[in-house]
């Protein structure tokens, strides 16, 4: 518990309170959060998508999800993390982790694989053409998962985008969001993760004790959940920004 300092076995995530300094203030977890929400809901005969965050400190970071059209409901399933004390905050190692998983839990409705516009620049390894994605891609590629990338061209400004989540927590246009229980690292992003004067993530970084090594502690699974969010809820994002009279991207 950040206030106490209280060690708490799982955390009290059933029962956190809105806080006016974060910048997903509308999230609330005695709403959002459910417990076994995965056990409960996922169909591997539907469309799994998978949402990639390419920093590799503290971890990588993938969520995966589904989503229910017809009833308007966002099921955030699983967050699967690639830690470096497992040599898996690599886009390869952590693609074999998720694939091997995937063919585990019988996935055969096909994967999404969605999530920072920015790895598609960022080159892998020393070859024309090859990035984050086409690597996730290729190692997906074989079998039953039938891969297909979805991407919005570019990242969404912050400001507009953590507005649209908010209002989506707060049932923007009928839509709920659902969050599986067992998604820590991502209840911690919408509790701590605060915000600047200008309305932007304030990625503030701190130092690994063990390495020395900088890094943001908040922010990457979040930004997953932007990416997640202004993609297949494209209809409802575009509506927001027009009628805010906010600048289309």
């Amino acid at each position: 518990d950040q206030a106490t300092k209280e060690r708490l076995l799982y955390g009290n995530w059933d029962f956190v309170e809105a806080n006016d300094m974060a910048i997903y203030n509308k999230f609330d977890g005695a709403k959002h959060l459910i417990t076994d929400l995965k056990e409960r809901i996922y169909d591997p005969s539907k469309p799994l998508i998978t949402v990639w965050d390419f920093n590799v400190a503290p971890q990588m970071s993938v969520l995966t999800a589904q989503i229910d059209y017809e009833n308007k409901k966002v099921y955030i399933l699983e967050e699967i993390l690639g830690k470096p004390e497992n040599k898996e905050n690599n886009t390869p190692a952590l693609t074999r982790k998720i694939k091997n998983k995937l063919y585990r839990d019988k996935q055969i409705g096909g994967v999404d694989v969605t999530g920072d516009p920015a790895g598609l620049q960022r080159s892998t390894v020393n070859e024309d053409g090859v990035n984050n994605y086409t690597v996730i891609l290729d190692i997906l590629g074989s079998g039953v998962l039938r891969p297909k990338l979805k991407l919005l061209k570019k990242q969404p400004p912050q400001v507009t985008r953590c507005d649209f989540v908010n209002e989506v927590f707060t049932g923007y246009q009928g839509w709920e969001i659902q969050i599986d229980l067992r998604c820590r690292k991502l209840t911690e992003d919408l509790i701590y993760q605060l915000k600047n004067n200008d309305g932007t993530k304030s990625k503030a970084k701190v130092t690994d004790p063990k390495t020395g090594v900088k890094y943001e502690k908040y922010g990457h699974l979040s930004d997953c959940l932007d990416y997640l969010l202004c993609y297949y809820l494209r209809d409802s994002w575009y509506n927001l920004r027009v009628g805010t009279g906010l600048i289309l991207y």
